[in-house]
């Protein structure tokens, strides 16, 4: 399995791949569409600057850098586009095109199309936002030129397994560390980054250094109750319509209300989806399976973390992985993840997992 890493700046792209990184990813933001269409119709998904590349010439930077490794740049053009943003997404296209990179993160059909129907001899790969629901649409976008599927966050591990092994002659990618979510991306019409557009540049100075990162991770080592409250609050402002206070309520007139999955609802939406949920969600218990099934990439999520905290993670997955390579049980591999995410981070995983055996709802 390969491990795929985030990056958001070009002096960040050696360190990434000395500590282990073999593929990379980004996206950009630039100041002529953000200008046009603002932050929050992002064309990649990642609505905050600080999560972006500034413009096409430090792709190239970027892309330079890392062929200078043989390291492949893979860049996300994965949001969905409206009619009038065609011919701006269009010399997106082109402009990343120049700069030599090895694959594109795709999710909207009018794209995948246009790049088809001009027949751009490019690997596409899936985003998450594309909805792989089954081995069915994944046969659809083989016929649209795909070459690897990113698999949603809401399958469970026999679902994963199962999927995988049934795609034959496609490369398959699952998401491995770091801002689980609740919802399903493809269908999520919540709005993101308001608040770059609300404080302007005021919002992207602690973003860019990463002080919400590390005062996330001081609030994680307060009492839950604590913490839960104080990341469910104004001081962060809107960051998502996903963080707000929802009460959960169920009105039937014939039907017996099942008062389990109702528990279940108020939990999962009304107590546990906070900022701290999404923070650094982990799946690397997983990766004896995911290895098994035939699982090619794992990766990253956090283009705006801090390169420190992307450093670990690529550390942490390296060793996670160099050790599966001895082929340990599964008792012991797990073991051992959790005691090297514990040296790796400071504090135990706490069991905040992306993936469980039948739950698909983990948040």
């Amino acid at each position: 399995m390969k491990i795929l890493a985030p990056v958001n700046k070009p002096r960040e792209v050696e360190s990434l791949i000395v500590a282990g990184a073999q593929e990379l990813y980004c996206g950009v933001l630039s100041a002529s569409w953000k200008k046009k269409y603002t932050n929050v119709a992002s064309p990649n998904r990642r609505e905050w600057k600080a999560s972006n590349l500034n413009d096409h010439q430090e792709l190239k930077e970027v892309v330079a850098l890392a062929h200078s490794h043989n390291v492949p740049v893979i860049l996300a053009l994965n949001a969905f586009y409206t009619k009038l943003q065609y011919p701006a997404l269009e010399k997106q296209l082109e402009e990343g095109l120049k700069t030599g990179v090895d694959a594109l993160i795709v999710a909207d059909l009018g794209l995948l199309l246009y790049i088809k129907e001009r027949g751009i001899k490019i690997p596409l790969h899936i985003s998450t936002g594309g909805t792989i629901f089954n081995s069915w649409t994944i046969r659809f976008y083989r016929k649209l030129g795909a070459s690897r599927i990113i698999l949603p966050r809401h399958f469970s591990v026999p679902e994963i397994v199962e999927i995988v092994q049934k795609a034959k002659g496609i490369e398959m990618e699952s998401f491995i560390l770091n801002r689980g979510c609740k919802n399903i991306d493809g269908f999520c019409t919540f709005q993101h980054g308001v608040n770059e557009v609300r404080w302007g540049p005021i919002w992207n100075i602690p973003k860019s250094l990463g002080l919400d990162y590390y005062l996330l991770n001081v609030l994680r080592r307060l009492p839950s109750r604590i913490s839960s409250s104080i990341s469910r609050s104004s001081l962060f402002g809107s960051v998502g319509a996903c963080f707000l206070n929802y009460e959960v309520k169920a009105f039937s007139s014939s039907a017996k209300i099942d008062e389990e999955k109702l528990r279940a609802a108020e939990k999962s939406i009304s107590n546990t989806f906070n900022l701290l949920s999404g923070l650094d969600p982990c799946g690397v218990c997983q990766l004896y399976e995911f290895q098994k099934a035939g699982m090619h990439s794992i990766k990253i999520i956090g283009r705006s973390n801090p390169t420190s905290k992307k450093l670990k993670d690529v550390k942490f997955l390296k060793a996670s992985l160099d050790f599966l390579s001895h082929e340990p049980s599964q008792e012991d591999f797990v073991n051992f993840v959790k005691e090297k995410y514990r040296q790796s981070y400071h504090f135990p995983c706490g069991e905040l997992c992306y993936y469980y055996g039948k739950s698909s709802l983990n948040f």
